[in-house]
């Protein structure tokens, strides 16, 4: 553990005060000390430097240069001297290199210092986490005991679901959950699905089964009450007789700071494997997939800093395209169907990406991607789950948001 300090004021003070408390001894009993061998200012620096850093090595640097200004002038000496006489100057030169030499390496070694304990911190928590695992497995073993003899999700076959979750992006998580569920209750259909922002449609983020079952888009009706169930229990939810017949036979939320953000649906599944058991794994891998899906996304977020704009969620074009790319792949692994819409706004050049992004993010899904070529000014637009039948439509409609705002597109 090192010395950390947090207030900027502070430290500040305390190179003042001591510098303040060094130039009061000095210049009251006459010590000279800035002509020391080992000048008692050279040591202050170095002590500023090495506790916090280059800021604060340069800024002791300097008020021990401006003391030996003013120490000059109360002594009535030469100030053209101060600078020109080689010992003098090269003291003050020598100041300056530890200064720089002590703060880089301070700065540098905080800040490895902070990195290791940000990874062990996060070492830590994914042990305590591991460790109330275990512990519920254990009790799950102690009052099941002979239902998970029999069973194929033996402890052992748990802790092989719970790597297979520990996937480093959302999507890897959401591919391997799907065949997981799929596994568990040999079912023939299973879909992830995006809860968006109103809490009235899920928009389909992959899928194992027809788009028949599983369309891309689903919208929740208010009266819904297996949805309400699903969003205020929090917990896998089996339809009832008092369900609507196009109710899925099973969902379950994926919870991120305590709201629902995501809802696996299962359909068409082994009725044999619906049992008590079966339910209580898959709420298991529930609360799995949300730590899991919390952490990559903030890691994803991270990462996507240096892909964006600054101060924007707009990607960069080349990144985009490699967004595209992952798109397509899921198309051919998942048949998730997605379009590209690109508008051309080159005659509106003095326009900045952040006014532009304000505009366009009101139109568009929360699922939505937008890219940006800087060279030619055009936008691309990424929807996943949007058929290119129905790309168009989109188009249209981003033109004349942009339109209302003054902005004319090109084409």
């Amino acid at each position: 553990m090192i010395y950390t300090q947090t207030s900027t004021w502070r430290k500040f003070t305390e190179l003042f005060v001591i510098m303040l408390i060094a130039a009061l001894l000095d210049q009251y009993f006459e010590m000279n000390m800035t002509q020391w061998t080992f000048s008692p200012f050279i040591i202050i620096v170095l002590f500023f430097s090495l506790r916090y850093g280059l800021t604060l090595g340069l800024a002791a640097f300097l008020l021990t240069v401006i003391y030996l200004i003013v120490s000059v002038k109360l002594n009535n000496e030469d100030l053209f001297l101060l600078f020109y006489e080689s010992d003098t100057y090269t003291a003050v030169l020598f100041t300056l290199l530890i200064a720089v030499i002590s703060g880089i390496y301070s700065t540098s070694f905080k800040e490895r210092y902070e990195s290791l304990t940000y990874s062990y911190e996060e070492i830590m928590d994914e042990r305590n986490e591991l460790k109330k695992t275990i512990e519920l497995m254990k009790e799950s073993q102690r009052v099941m005991q002979e239902k998970v003899l029999d069973s194929e999700y033996t402890l052992s076959r748990i802790y092989q679901v719970g790597i297979a979750l520990d996937q480093p992006t959302p999507d890897l998580i959401r591919n391997e959950a799907t065949t997981i569920i799929s596994n568990l209750f040999k079912a023939e259909e299973v879909g992830i699905y995006h809860l968006d922002s109103s809490r009235k449609a899920l928009r389909l983020h992959v899928r194992n089964g027809e788009s028949k079952r599983l369309p891309q888009t689903m919208f929740i009706d208010e009266h819904s009450f297996f949805y309400k169930r699903v969003f205020q229990n929090k917990t896998v939810t089996i339809r009832t007789v008092d369900d609507d017949e196009n109710t899925p036979l099973v969902a379950g939320p994926i919870v991120s700071n305590n709201e629902v953000e995501e809802v696996v649906i299962i359909d068409q599944l082994d009725f044999s494997r619906l049992t008590k058991y079966e339910i209580q794994i898959m709420s298991l891998v529930l609360d799995w997939m949300s730590n899991r899906m919390e952490r990559a996304k903030a890691a994803k977020l991270q990462e996507d800093k240096k892909n964006m704009y600054q101060g924007t969620r707009v990607y960069y074009a080349d990144v985009f395209e490699d967004l595209v790319d992952v798109q397509r792949m899921r198309k051919e692994h998942y048949n998730v169907p997605f379009s590209v819409v690109s508008i051309d706004l080159s005659a509106q050049k003095n326009l900045s990406v952040i006014e532009t992004e304000i505009i366009l993010r009101a139109y568009l899904r929360e699922l939505d991607v937008i890219g940006f070529n800087q060279e030619t000014h055009t936008f691309y637009f990424l929807l996943p789950g949007t058929e290119e039948a129905k790309a168009g439509m989109v188009e249209k409609r981003i033109k004349q948001a942009l339109r209302t705002k003054g902005v004319i597109p090109i084409g």
